[in-house]
Protein backbone atom coordinates (compact mmCIF):
# COMPACT_ATOMS: atom_id res chain seq x y z
CA UNK A 1 0.00 0.00 0.00
CA UNK A 2 2.85 2.70 1.15
CA UNK A 3 4.31 1.48 -2.56
CA UNK A 4 1.51 2.50 -4.38
CA UNK A 5 1.20 5.72 -2.34
CA UNK A 6 5.19 6.47 -3.15
CA UNK A 7 4.54 5.74 -6.87
CA UNK A 8 1.20 7.76 -6.79
CA UNK A 9 3.25 10.75 -5.15
CA UNK A 10 6.20 10.30 -8.03
CA UNK A 11 3.38 10.49 -10.73
CA UNK A 12 1.36 13.40 -9.71
CA UNK A 13 4.80 15.03 -8.33
CA UNK A 14 5.59 14.80 -12.49
CA UNK A 15 2.43 16.12 -13.58
CA UNK A 16 1.76 18.85 -11.82
CA UNK A 17 4.99 20.06 -10.11
CA UNK A 18 3.64 19.34 -6.50
CA UNK A 19 4.84 17.83 -3.88
CA UNK A 20 7.63 15.45 -3.73
CA UNK A 21 7.53 11.68 -2.65
CA UNK A 22 9.95 12.31 0.34
CA UNK A 23 7.51 14.66 1.30
CA UNK A 24 4.77 12.29 1.54
CA UNK A 25 7.28 10.27 3.64
CA UNK A 26 7.73 12.24 5.48
CA UNK A 27 4.39 13.41 6.35
CA UNK A 28 3.33 9.93 7.03
CA UNK A 29 6.12 9.45 9.34
CA UNK A 30 5.10 12.71 11.58
CA UNK A 31 1.59 11.22 11.21
CA UNK A 32 2.20 7.99 12.46
CA UNK A 33 4.79 9.56 15.74
CA UNK A 34 1.66 11.48 16.49
CA UNK A 35 -0.38 8.80 16.45
CA UNK A 36 1.79 6.73 18.64
CA UNK A 37 2.03 9.86 21.21
CA UNK A 38 -1.42 9.93 21.61
CA UNK A 39 -1.60 6.03 22.05
CA UNK A 40 1.13 6.83 24.35
CA UNK A 41 -0.58 8.86 26.49
CA UNK A 42 -4.13 7.57 26.73
CA UNK A 43 -2.66 4.27 26.97
CA UNK A 44 -1.87 4.56 31.10
CA UNK A 45 1.63 3.02 31.07
CA UNK A 46 3.45 6.00 32.15
CA UNK A 47 1.09 6.35 35.02
CA UNK A 48 2.39 6.23 38.68
CA UNK A 49 0.36 3.61 40.20
CA UNK A 50 -1.86 4.05 43.66
CA UNK A 51 0.01 1.87 46.06
CA UNK A 52 0.70 2.14 49.77
CA UNK A 53 4.25 4.13 49.30
CA UNK A 54 2.64 6.90 47.78
CA UNK A 55 1.54 9.12 50.57
CA UNK A 56 -1.58 11.41 49.90
CA UNK A 57 -3.08 14.10 51.98
CA UNK A 58 -5.02 12.58 54.80
CA UNK A 59 -4.45 8.13 56.29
Amino acid sequence: MIDQLMILAETGEHATGGVTPPMVGIGIFIILMILLGFTYLTGGTHQRKQGKSDKHGDD
